[in-house]
């Protein structure tokens, strides 16, 4: 009787997984990702295949900056539901995390080739070619974002980005200046603005 009341009470029900995900997720949501990591890994214990646990435990990883212990999250998530496009989608954005580019290109491109409105997958690509030396693709991909969707404040600030490493310092300042226009308390836009602004005045006061 003893085992078999044992065994009884390592089975959690429907109820008892959507209630422990939910509390994983309200530590997710309050900043909390060390808190939020042991409790999707408690649901993971007694339901090794929980698709929303082993994704959600991949984001609270990423967020404790574990690139790679996310990737095998959305790998396990994946293995369950292959065609995730959401978790392919933080995948390839964990995969830049850790400086796997390429990896990231492949399954970016993949993603935007059966999506081609997906505007954050735009994104993240472009931060792979970036990386890869793709410039020109790069910044192709950010204006088709904002293309997308004009108030997209990482693809303008990103594009500031790709401006100011090219060192065409007009053009990256009105990218920052859009950011704020929708995000005005964006601080890194307003770093990224002045660092601008200063590299452009210090260029006119050349002889």
């Amino acid at each position: 009787m003893f085992r078999s009341q044992t065994k009884k009470s390592r089975l959690l029900s429907n109820e008892d997984v959507t209630y422990l995900i939910d509390r994983a997720d309200d530590k997710f949501k309050h900043g909390q990702f060390s808190d939020a990591v042991h409790h999707y890994d408690a649901v993971l214990k007694r339901a090794p295949n929980n698709f929303r646990a082993l994704h959600n435990k991949g984001l609270a990883l990423f967020a404790l900056s574990k690139f790679e212990k996310s990737i095998e999250c959305y790998d396990r998530a994946l293995g369950i539901k292959p065609n995730a496009s959401h978790v392919k989608l933080n995948k390839a954005i964990s995969l830049n995390s850790s400086r796997k580019f390429q990896a990231a290109k492949s399954l970016l491109d993949e993603l935007v080739r059966h999506a081609p409105t997906n505007k954050e997958a735009l994104n993240a690509r472009a931060l792979s070619e970036f990386n890869l030396g793709l410039d020109t693709e790069g910044m192709q991909d950010l204006k088709k974002a904002i293309q997308i969707d004009p108030a997209y404040t990482m693809a303008w600030n990103n594009l500031g980005c790709f401006y100011l490493g090219l060192g065409e310092l007009d053009s990256a300042i009105e990218c920052f200046d859009q950011t704020l226009a929708v995000d005005t308390r964006n601080y890194d836009a307003f770093l990224l603005k002045d660092m601008a602004a200063e590299r452009r005045e210090r260029r006119l006061k050349r002889p």
